[in-house]
């Protein structure tokens, strides 16, 4: 039990650091948001009429697989523990985690981290699972983000193709000791699938701005969108992953205040649907008092 002491001193300055600049960052990010928002409409001079709406239904639906993918990420976890948790709790703990990062903390970790812990993990060993999965994440996005500009900008796609190869050998190998190399192998999936599902958000996010990316283009915006909410000092990357988006857009050919716009209108519906989820236990736990008090009074 005692390595787990420095982890929670470290989480307490945090949540003590980010209490206090909390007002700040969150104007902050909004400015920056709203700003680039407007920029990139300004930019690309779209009239609303010009939207794709099948497109935009398209995306809003892709989103419950969004949750159900998140689910299985954290039942993975779970495994990897040594524990379980069922499908329903795990989605429904996946939406509440989105709706946490949208703290300027890790809010999202420390909700998956709970839920693990719930499940019989150990506070250790449930935040390394979330930390190492996280940075298998993001070296996997460093991976196919330098793949995918390698014919363009060569340095930048050379040393992001080192970083997430050596990054994703290193996260897998300690994944292996872990967890064994069946649930590594699983978790592995997982995350390739994942980034493949988030190409495809993109896309879909693209169409509704009446243009077509690629998916090898999309790449390098998956890891400025995985790398942005990674980021604890906004809400969940608010503005962060829209402005590396609007960065990464120039090595691939791609109007940055398309790919400002793409990834924002693809994080407002996964926020969406996120909290309609979360409302139903909400709700159920609202409703579960009402029902013992008729009960009671029909006694």
């Amino acid at each position: 039990m005692t390595p787990a002491l420095p982890k929670l001193q470290v989480l307490a300055a945090w949540r003590s650091w980010s209490q206090r600049f909390q007002k700040p960052l969150l104007a902050l990010a909004l400015a920056l948001f709203v700003a680039g928002s407007i920029w990139s409409i300004h930019s690309l001079q779209l009239p609303l009429q010009q939207l794709n709406g099948t497109a935009l239904a398209m995306l809003l639906g892709l989103s419950p697989l969004t949750m159900v993918y998140s689910g299985v990420g954290l039942q993975l976890m779970a495994r990897a523990a040594g524990t379980r948790i069922a499908m329903g709790p795990s989605i429904t703990t996946s939406a509440l985690a989105n709706l946490a990062e949208a703290l300027p903390l890790p809010g999202g970790a420390i909700v998956r981290t709970g839920a693990l812990m719930k499940a019989g993990a150990g506070l250790g060993e449930g935040a390394g699972l979330v930390l190492l999965t996280a940075v298998l994440w993001i070296m996997l996005g460093a991976l196919g983000a330098g793949l995918a500009v390698l014919g363009t900008a060569q340095t930048a796609g050379w040393a992001l193709v080192g970083l997430g190869l050596i990054g994703t050998l290193v996260s897998t190998g300690w994944l292996w000791r872990q967890a064994g190399p069946l649930l590594t192998l699983l978790i592995l999936l997982h995350r390739l699938s994942g980034i493949a599902l988030i190409a495809l958000r993109l896309y879909l996010a693209f169409l509704v701005l009446g243009l077509t990316v690629p998916f090898v283009q999309s790449l390098p915006l998956v890891l400025a969108l995985i790398a942005g909410s990674a980021a604890a000092i906004a809400p969940a990357g608010l503005g962060i992953s829209e402005a590396l988006a609007a960065l990464a857009a120039t090595a691939v050919a791609v109007p940055p205040a398309a790919a400002f716009l793409a990834v924002g209108l693809d994080r407002v519906m996964n926020m969406l649907v996120s909290g309609a989820v979360a409302l139903v236990p909400l709700m159920q736990v609202r409703r579960a008092p009402l029902a013992a008090d008729r009960g009671s009074g029909d006694a």
